[in-house]
């Protein structure tokens, strides 16, 4: 019987396959899932871990595909680095959790997502961490929200769902005045304007949305100078709150097509806006890009290229809305944004589930909001599945 030759079946398939080189790589980048990586000796992985040599240790650290959506996202939004993380709220978790201890205060922005105020309302209150309220539409209004022991501002770029553009500018002078961070979610605005330039610190995202495109990713993006992301990042890595290779992936190929998906649905948005506005079924439409918006003028001076694809619309109350929910054939009720299909949600429901019925009426959100993420579709089919919907509600 012949002796064998090689190693021992089991040990064959226990082994990584052998590398194969090739002198012509991949026009589209790899997935590399692997969540650890060889070492020649520990001087090398000394190397690695003091950043004299590019690599990576373990895939919570960092990996190719963070870094390849991280640099692209990074230079879309004009900042020196970003930190990719498991979902938007990661993404202000670690933000929050690196910059605040015990004894601190955030000045949140009226009208945030209600999981953004619950985290620090609740959560981040359980560690000593208290918070103060302005107005983003008025920066003087931030002044009175300051406190000595304030370190950080939080606002969205377009809030959730009214859709009230922040003052960027105006609040980014009082904030750097105070020596406070100013932090902007950008979610609801991807290329329509650049917080960073307007005196931002830092720009979060929800790359689960309109960055992600197709409802098939869960991550967030936080992006600013790299003395922040160096401090955010071992704090995301501790916390588990980074993002994986596979969603990684997925987003850098949702990022090839955001800028012409943002072109078809802010054109789109606009147009239906424009005819939710003289139905007799609507009450009111919140859009920045109608002139009776309250934002309007800033939103002309400040966004590019479109006011966003989310509009938002009043139908009267909970039954009327839920009959309109019912009563679409193609828009589903599904509570998030950003996609390639054009989706709804109604706040009080969802988004905003979390918060009182006074904190509503404070805000102006009614059971009545509905909530459009307009998407790539015709806007003609679009309004032919709202209208009929509109007219039984």
């Amino acid at each position: 019987m012949p002796e064998p030759t090689g190693p021992d079946p089991s040990t064959t398939c226990a082994r990584p396959p052998i590398p194969n080189p090739s002198k012509t790589p991949p026009l589209a980048p790899p997935i590399q899932l692997s969540s650890v990586y060889e070492f020649q000796g520990v001087d090398q992985v000394d190397a690695v871990y003091h950043g004299m040599l590019d690599g990576f240790v373990y895939a919570r650290d960092g990996h190719p595909n963070a870094l390849q959506l991280a640099t692209k996202v990074a230079a879309l939004e004009g900042g020196e680095a970003a930190l990719v993380c498991a979902s938007g709220m990661a993404a202000e978790s670690a933000l929050m959790l690196s910059l605040l201890g015990q004894g601190d205060r955030v000045a949140l922005s009226e009208g945030l997502y209600g999981r953004t105020t619950m985290l620090v309302a609740k959560e981040l209150a359980r560690f000593g961490i208290g918070h103060d309220l302005f107005d983003a539409t008025r920066p003087d209004s931030l002044r009175p929200a300051l406190t000595p022991r304030t370190r950080l501002a939080f606002v969205e770029t377009l809030s959730n769902p009214l859709l009230r553009l922040a003052d960027i500018s105006g609040l980014a002078a009082i904030a750097r005045e105070a020596g406070v961070i100013l932090a902007v979610d950008h979610t609801f605005a991807p290329l329509l304007c650049r917080p960073l330039a307007m005196g931002a610190d830092v720009v979060v995202h929800s790359a689960t949305k309109s960055i992600g495109g197709h409802s098939d990713v869960t991550l967030g993006l936080i992006v600013g100078r790299r003395e922040l992301i160096d401090r955010t990042a071992p704090i995301a890595s501790t916390f588990g709150l980074t993002g994986n290779p596979f969603d990684s992936w997925l987003a850098l190929r949702g990022v090839s097509t955001l800028a012409v998906r943002t072109d078809r649905a802010c054109a789109s948005a606009l147009e239906i806006a424009r005819r939710l506005e003289g139905h007799r079924s609507v009450v009111r439409v919140h859009y920045p890009g109608l002139p009776g918006h309250p934002d309007h003028e800033l939103a002309a001076r400040v966004l590019t290229g479109g006011f966003g694809a989310v509009v938002s619309f009043d139908v009267g109350g909970r039954e009327e809305a839920d009959r309109l929910i019912r009563s679409l054939r193609h828009i589903p009720y599904a509570p998030s944004l950003g996609d390639v299909s054009t989706t709804l949600s109604h706040p009080t429901t969802t988004s905003h589930r979390s918060q009182s019925p006074e904190q509503w009426a404070r805000q102006g959100i009614t059971p009545g909001l509905i909530r459009l993420s307009v998407g790539i579709e015709s806007v003609d089919d679009l309004w032919s599945d709202l209208d009929q919907a509109l007219g039984r509600s």
